[in-house]
């Protein structure tokens, strides 16, 4: 009644209208409810989500459970160029998150930096990222990746991205970052690069709690669930970096690990 009442006012009448503009206006409005459908979708999926904080991989050894992609493989292979120590190679395991694949852990020559590269898939769509985590001594973990990654809204994290940047481009890049910082950083174990590695994401996810935007799952604090303002929060985000990655657009080019001319004949 109220829409009814508002046309009338402004004097709108969709039948005055020609076909054209009522074909434009059919297909403004397919779009309209196609961009609403994708949010409630996201949103349902952010709230059934299991986020797994820990437990999610175990070590792993050739033959792998998982066939490595040419991503993973090349993306260890330039961090080994470039001196970074292995520190494992971990599968997902078979009962935890939907998405299965192969994380490889490596430190930095100085330990300040623990990279964790991660290539698997779910139902067909492939997931290929490599993040770069360094601990501040004011608190902050300063976190690098080559695509856009799920944002913390805690601000525990201060994260970047340089979009399709190889391991030496977005190391380099990383380290600017650390010099921006004006912090020192607090240098990783070795020995327990995966404990470290996952204590980030636990820390973020207690957080995420202590503010309403996640559940925790099970009394042992393994993973999580989004709460509703939690999912709002995403989208949000979401909507947040998708305009910040359109300043990225000239980086769509660049060709990632295993895709480079060079990789072709290894």
């Amino acid at each position: 009644m109220t829409a009814e009442i508002l046309f009338r006012r402004i004097g709108f009448n969709p039948l005055h209208l020609g076909w054209p503009s009522l074909i434009i206006l059919g297909v403004i409005a397919g779009i309209a409810a196609l961009i609403a459908l994708f949010f409630i979708v996201f949103i349902i999926i952010c709230l059934r989500e299991r986020l797994y904080l820990t437990g999610d991989v175990e070590p792993a050894k050739e033959p792998y459970p998982y066939t490595p992609s040419r991503y993973w493989i090349f993306t260890r292979q330039d961090a080994l160029k470039l001196g970074w120590q292995h520190a494992g190679d971990f599968a997902t395991k078979k009962n935890t998150t939907l998405v299965k694949g192969m994380l490889s852990l490596f430190h930095s020559p100085d330990g300040s930096v623990i990279a964790g590269i991660f290539s698997g898939s779910t139902a067909g769509a492939k997931l290929h990222k490599t993040l770069l985590r360094s601990r501040l001594d004011n608190g902050t973990i300063l976190e690098t990746s080559d695509i856009a990654t799920s944002s913390d809204s805690t601000r525990l994290l201060s994260q970047a991205t340089l979009m399709n940047a190889g391991f030496v481009e977005l190391s380099g890049f990383h380290e600017q970052r650390l010099q921006q910082s004006g912090a020192s950083t607090v240098p990783f174990s070795l020995a327990d690069a995966l404990i470290e590695y996952e204590k980030i994401d636990c820390d973020k996810g207690a957080r995420w709690v202590q503010q309403g935007l996640a559940k925790w799952v099970e009394p042992e604090k393994i993973s999580i669930r989004m709460t509703l303002r939690g999912a709002l929060a995403q989208v949000k985000i979401m909507i947040a970096k998708t305009r910040a990655m359109n300043q990225q657009s000239h980086r769509m080019h660049v060709l990632r690990a295993g895709s480079r001319p060079g990789d072709a004949s290894s």
